[in-house]
């Protein structure tokens, strides 16, 4: 059967009455922490997680990629209406965001990133469609030493290019390895740092994790740097409809920024370790070279909006391609999607294409219609949010805070979990306090069990030799690759900080 056909069945599954409710949810919960600063897309998905248990593959991961879609975009808003982006990926969104809403343009604005946002992801979502399969079709080539360095390529890119210092990137991958080897030794089954927990011999839940270092330990962060409360000022209102309204005659004007960012995000999405905020910066920064009028720039620019938007959600599908295809996490967004993979006992990488088509094509249709349905919401809604993104954090910090022991309980009914998941946010409190990190943190521990178990295997195969992570083309294609990879990224940093000091 060919593509077209499996995607034609794919979209009439998602389209079903009980799928589209969990798509158009998670849009909604999306749109919601996305906007509110202090909460984020990650801490969306983290959230919603524990909830999708009893869910099928289908509903869950459409509901999930929803709402990190939505979540993305959503942090715009905030962006625009309170001059706070509300999740990095908007961080460049801000300045000509804010000043289009100072200048009573604010609905403008909010509906040029919403178009560019949803242009951005069903790019990328048609790239991963076409992309995805073939490159997994290579890997089931790899053996248990290519799919070592592979991981490890991963861990030290996703390092290199995750904050300042590549040494604290390193040692949160490291951290993350460490933690997912709590439990029972693969090999003789014995415990490992359990410390005597008999509900630690079967290792910490993925989600429970990730709910306390994302979580749990942003609003602890966020409550010390800003408090509690937030008085906004008001936005002035448009002076005429067109100022509340993206023309058809500005999205033709867009077309060439949204492709040109479209293609940078999914450059940028595809490889692990960059992101969505790495993407709105050069996105905008290469939008600003080609644009007629660059002055504009940062002073209330549609263009630099419609730039740093497709940019960024450009990666939501883009960052799907080596998850799929190879099961490497491109971010901490992929990475919690992995973990909502596993929790539905499904396994990314090259053999999910032929144990669950279904499901992969699906997701294609997901992230497709997902669009669709964030449009239609937030052009319903987006009124209504310059209340919520005001909203004080007094009342959401709360209830973010219950949302996260009662989901984490609920998991298993065991107040261990809870005590974990508060271990968790301290952890990750102290690390955002020295500046470390956190998606190495988070995909080191998921990468932890399948790195682990593939280094065995192929020392197993080598007899003992570490020459077996050297014996094949690929294995040495990887570690020419990672050494490039990890000088130009290191390169680069140079570049910038001679910048920073010249200026």
């Amino acid at each position: 059967m060919d593509l077209f056909a499996l995607m034609g069945q794919a979209f009439l599954s998602v389209l079903a009455p009980e799928n589209l409710l969990y798509l158009v949810g998670g849009v909604i919960i999306g749109l919601i922490m996305g906007a509110i600063p202090g909460l984020t897309a990650t801490m969306a998905i983290a959230l919603i997680i524990p909830f999708t248990y009893y869910l099928t593959p289908t509903q869950s991961l459409i509901m999930l990629l929803a709402a990190y879609n939505a979540g993305t975009f959503g942090g715009s808003m905030s962006a625009i209406l309170i001059g706070t982006p509300g999740t990095p990926a908007a961080a460049a969104t801000v300045a000509d965001g804010y000043a289009l809403g100072k200048q009573g343009k604010a609905g403008k604005a909010i509906k040029t990133a919403l178009f560019s946002s949803a242009f951005g992801c069903l790019f990328s979502s048609i790239v991963l469609m076409f992309v995805a399969q073939p490159i997994a079709k290579y890997a089931l080539n790899f053996g248990p030493a290519e799919y070592t360095i592979l991981m490890l390529f991963a861990l030290t890119i996703i390092a290199s290019a995750a904050g300042k210092s590549m040494i604290k990137g390193l040692l949160g991958g490291c951290l993350g390895l460490l933690f997912g080897c709590i439990g029972l030794d693969q090999g003789f089954t014995t415990p490992r740092l359990t410390f005597g927990i008999l509900k630690l011999t079967s290792g910490v839940d993925l989600v429970v994790m990730m709910i306390g270092i994302l979580a749990m330990s942003q609003i602890l962060h966020s409550v010390e740097s800003t408090g509690l409360g937030n008085a906004r000022p008001n936005l002035p209102p448009p002076a005429c409809k067109d100022d509340d309204r993206m023309t058809l005659k500005e999205a033709k004007s867009f077309l060439p920024h949204w492709l040109r960012s479209s293609a940078l995000g999914c450059g940028i999405g595809a490889l692990p370790g960059l992101g969505p905020a790495l993407a709105c910066y050069i996105g905008y920064d290469v939008g600003k070279k080609f644009s007629k009028h660059p002055e504009k720039f940062g002073k209330g620019s549609t263009e630099g909006v419609a730039c740093s938007e497709s940019a960024n959600n450009a990666v939501c599908g883009a960052n799907m391609i080596p998850l799929l295809a190879l099961g490497v996490p491109g971010d901490t967004g992929a990475a919690i999607l992995m973990g909502a993979f596993m929790v539905q006992g499904l396994t990314p990488g090259p053999l999910v294409f032929m144990e669950s088509p279904d499901t992969v094509y699906n997701v294609y249709a997901g992230l497709i219609l997902c669009n669709i349905a964030l449009v239609v919401v937030a052009l319903l809604t987006w009124r209504g949010f310059k209340a919520i993104c005001s909203v004080s954090t007094s009342i959401i910090f709360p209830c973010v805070c219950l949302f996260c022991v009662v989901g984490v309980y609920a998991l298993s009914s065991s107040l261990v979990d809870v005590w974990v998941m508060l271990f968790f946010s301290v952890v990750g409190y102290i690390l955002t306090k020295f500046k470390f990190p956190l998606p190495t943190v988070i995909i080191g521990f998921i990468l932890s069990p399948l790195f682990e178990k593939n280094f065995r295997r192929a020392l197993v195969l080598g007899h003992g030799d570490p020459a077996m992570f050297f014996s094949s083309p690929l294995c040495i294609a990887f570690w020419a690759v990672t050494i490039v990879a990890v000088a130009l990224i290191l390169r680069g940093k140079r570049k910038d900080k001679n910048l920073q000091d010249g200026l």
